[in-house]
């Protein structure tokens, strides 16, 4: 894989011109890392940036009992981790590959550095920290005020919108989330979640194809409303 190729393609470093991304190409490490492998963890000291190249991440807190609660996920272009002066988790967050992934690692040292010397960089970062700091404001007080069926359905739109693609009236969900994972992102369980997307499927809202979950984006979006 080119990396080079690679880091023009995280949503970081999208508008930096080819010597500074030749910079960061030789502070920073590439690696491919197996679906399943737990990426960051309270437990991890080693703090870094975490570029994510390809596949799907999730980002998730853990109780003492072990119940999880999904606090994100991050699909390709977008990055996690922590520096000194930003942070885009908190130190009790788990990231875990959900697939297969590319990841580029830059050292908190490195990374301040690069900020130092381009504000515009550090301009963008805070962009994308205050993007995911609404999303889970939003996740939190829907789950605070809203029934189970609303907090169901506007993730599943969210998701259709964040990771798939339209078409006419159906928007794709391109990424596999089990009902377990819905649960955890909304507070719920997995046998109340199973029962909702059955009834949404019934109700023509959802349906499952051989490769995606699709939703009608419009009727989706009617009901929310509604209810708001």
């Amino acid at each position: 894989m080119d990396k080079l190729l690679y880091l023009s393609q995280i949503n970081l470093l999208e508008e930096l011109p080819m010597e500074e991304l030749e910079v960061i190409d030789k502070i920073s490490d590439m690696k491919p890392v197996d679906k399943g492998t737990t990426i960051l963890s309270p437990h991890n000291t080693n703090r870094a940036l975490y570029f994510l190249k390809k596949g799907n991440v999730r980002l998730y807190r853990s109780n003492e009992n072990g119940k999880q609660f999904t606090v994100d996920i991050l699909g390709d272009g977008n990055i996690f981790g922590e520096t000194s002066s930003f942070s885009l988790s908190d130190d009790q967050v788990f990231a875990e590959a959900m697939t297969d992934v590319y990841l580029c690692v830059i050292g908190i040292d490195e990374f301040e550095k690069l900020i130092e010397q381009n504000p515009r960089m550090a301009v963008k970062f805070i962009e994308i920290l205050s993007a995911r700091l609404k999303e889970i404001y939003e996740l939190s007080e829907q789950i605070a005020l809203r029934d189970v069926r609303y907090r169901v359905l506007s993730l599943l739109l969210k998701l259709s919108e964040k990771f798939g693609k339209r078409n006419k009236e159906w928007q794709t969900i391109d990424i596999k989330v089990t009902h377990h994972d819905i649960a955890t992102m909304i507070g719920s369980t997995r046998e109340t979640v199973s029962a909702i997307i059955s009834q949404l499927k019934k109700e023509g809202l959802l349906k499952k194809t051989p490769f995606h979950l699709k939703i009608e984006a419009e009727k989706a979006v009617k009901e929310l409303n509604r209810n708001t």
